[in-house]
């Protein structure tokens, strides 16, 4: 598997250490306030970036209904504020990002110099002129597969290679929110390794922290989930959002699992395991008395643990030598014992 590393912002993905991203998405509920106060936990909690998502009702939709432009009055990320959380961003030091679901809002984006693209599926698999547009950028650029099948994500990943941008990212992911867990399918990390040998990550949207944890064990270099201050705001992504407590537990879970699965040789036991070894080792203790000039024989013999004495794996190097004095039974057989 040929998965190269990508730096993106000074952070090395692919590596040891996962890429944790905190998913605001339109969790600011149209609060500019709440937007920084976000960022500010996300960076608390151990987040290495934000994303928010691009969203502007005049320019998605044709003649929305009532009821869209009244969801999009709490989740469009006014345009004038990229500018402002780009910068707020850089202050804290944490990358931000946001995925451009409008061709305009890519042009937004690049005026910014923004060191990362995320593709949400829901332009992956929908909207192939944006996939384009951001490819031929070739920077780094993550993208989620939840509504796409495996013929989508080939054109999607042709669609890069034609722009000559190999610096893209697949995440795993569910488009069931929150996803149940019997459907989440973490093997697919491994399937996405195999077939397109790059870095794949997991956008969770399962409640808790459980299943992103599981998804590093088996690979994932980026793990994406949904964060807000408050899961009760009025805003569709919140109720399966991570609060802040909850987030800085998945970050240092994460952190955990990274120790756990980093392959190392076993040719020999770790120190620590070899001192508790040593402390369990079987010797050989006579079992009866044995005269002196008698022959030492197995039957003679019992294995009781002790620090000191004849290890029991070597009884074969010992065995039909003479002893040298008697020894009673329960007596620790040592080498200045036998001739």
């Amino acid at each position: 598997m040929n998965m190269n590393k990508i730096n993106i912002d000074g952070f090395e993905v692919g590596g040891d250490k996962t890429y944790v991203i905190a998913e605001i998405g339109s969790n600011h509920n149209q609060s500019f306030d709440l937007a920084l106060e976000s960022v500010d936990a996300a960076k608390e909690s151990g987040a290495n970036a934000v994303k928010f998502q691009s969203l502007n009702v005049d320019k998605l939709y044709l003649n929305p209904s009532d009821s869209i432009k009244e969801l999009h009055k709490r989740i469009d990320l006014q345009e004038e504020w990229h500018q402002k959380l780009n910068d707020y961003c850089i202050k804290k030091e944490i990358t931000f990002h946001s995925t451009p679901t409008y061709m305009e809002s890519i042009d937004i984006l690049e005026q910014l110099n923004v060191k990362l693209y995320k593709l949400a599926s829901a332009q992956i698999g929908t909207f192939p002129q944006l996939v384009n547009k951001v490819a031929s950028l070739g920077k780094p650029t993550i993208f989620s597969t939840g509504l796409t099948s495996l013929s989508d994500l080939d054109q999607v990943v042709d669609i890069f290679e034609k722009n000559n941008n190999p610096n893209y990212i697949i995440l795993h992911c569910n488009s069931i929110y929150p996803a149940p867990y019997d459907k989440i399918n973490l093997k697919l990390i491994e399937t996405y390794q195999k077939r397109y040998g790059k870095i794949i990550g997991f956008s969770d949207h399962s409640d808790g922290i459980a299943t992103a944890i599981a998804a590093v064990s088996l690979g994932a270099k980026v793990i994406e989930k949904h964060f807000a201050i408050d899961r009760k705001l009025p805003v569709p992504d919140a109720p399966f959002s991570l609060e802040p407590d909850e987030f800085k537990d998945l970050v240092e879970g994460i952190r955990i699992a990274e120790l756990a699965v980093n392959e190392r040789d076993r040719n020999e036991i770790e120190k620590e395991e070899s001192a508790f070894k040593q402390q369990i080792l079987y010797r050989l203790v006579s079992k009866n008395r044995i005269e002196k000039g008698s022959t030492l024989k197995q039957e003679d013999l019992q294995y009781l643990r002790n620090p000191n004495g004849i290890d029991c794996r070597f009884e074969a190097d010992y065995l039909g030598r003479n002893l040298k004095e008697t020894v009673k039974s329960n007596t620790l057989i040592t080498e200045d014992l036998l001739h």
